[in-house]
């Protein structure tokens, strides 16, 4: 999980690279369908960054599986190699217990044959007796006897009844060997299946996680899009403003230069060509404040000039 914690830190900050690249058009300065196939661009580009994590994340897991394998196998061999060495020292222990039991069964075994001689001869007399039974069971087994001989004439590659028997154990023996290890690769299987199934689960958890993480890139993507639509929309606003303003004060600036050239040309003092618009206007206010002050006289005067008259 720390593995995959690094991956994702380093595929975000490459496509926080990405995001910080400049940028081929100036947006600002172009219609909004080519605005918008920028960033349909740039969207683009996201998700080959996108398909391009995915290839490399499918190409560590298989490596992920192989070592996984790798490792199963060993593992696998390991526990074999245990298994075989703890029969070793059960077999030798075995051995040991079976050996002092040996020797305190034959102390115990010489003093109990002593008293069974006695009780053997009695027993012989029974024995004789049994020896008559038991060869009348063989007389009746003879039967099996030709039966197996039979079959030795028919089956060339058996030359005496004890290779048949002898055959027919060996068939025997493999038979339950075969059953111990068909159960033994059942449930071998069935702890493969069992790994199989929690690597399964990790995976798809992986899986939903690196598609969690894309569906938010994706919204903080359309967020990043707004936000510059905005930004934007604001900047034209801006732009509007300040293109208005600056008509203004060139209107401003015209009206400003034609009243001082009809002021220094009406004015008897003379004035520098000024350009500056306040030194204009400073220009203009003293003609106006000039020519305010001679129609105050002038009007002083012309009173002055009635009341004269009446008297």
């Amino acid at each position: 999980m720390a593995a995959a914690t690094n991956e994702e830190n380093s595929f975000l900050h490459s496509i926080g690279k990405r995001k910080t690249m400049p940028h081929t058009l100036v947006l600002e300065h172009v219609s909004p369908a080519t605005r918008l196939l920028e960033k349909r661009r740039q969207m683009f580009e996201v998700q080959e960054a996108l398909e391009a994590q995915k290839q490399e994340f499918n190409r560590k897991e298989e490596v992920f599986k192989r070592r996984e394998e790798g490792l199963k196998k060993k593992d696998l061999e390991l526990q074999e190699s245990l298994i075989r060495f703890s029969k070793f020292l059960q077999e030798n222990d075995s051995k040991r217990t079976r050996a002092e039991k040996k020797a305190s069964d034959e102390i115990k075994l010489r003093s109990q044959k002593e008293g069974e001689i006695e009780q053997l001869n009695v027993t012989l007399g029974d024995l004789k007796g049994e020896k008559k039974t038991t060869s009348d069971v063989v007389e009746k087994n003879m039967s099996y006897q030709k039966y197996l001989e039979t079959v030795l004439d028919v089956a060339d590659e058996y030359h005496e009844i004890n290779d048949l028997l002898m055959r027919y154990a060996t068939l025997e023996a493999t038979n339950n060997d075969l059953r111990e290890h068909a159960k033994e690769c059942n449930s071998k299987n069935e702890e493969t299946r069992a790994a199989l199934q929690a690597y399964t689960k990790m995976k798809t958890d992986e899986i939903l996680n690196l598609n969690n993480s894309i569906s938010r890139l994706k919204k903080e993507l359309e967020s990043r899009e707004r936000d510059s639509l905005v930004t934007q929309s604001n900047r034209d606003y801006n732009a509007q403003i300040t293109s208005q303003k600056t008509l203004e004060n060139g209107q401003v600036c015209m009206a400003t230069d034609n009243l001082f050239h009809r002021c220094n040309s009406r004015s008897k003092v003379n004035h520098p060509p000024y350009t500056n618009p306040l030194e204009q206007l400073g220009v203009i206010g003293d003609f106006m404040a000039d020519l305010g002050a001679i129609v105050k006289q002038w009007k002083q005067s012309g009173k002055q000039a009635r009341l004269a008259g009446d008297k």
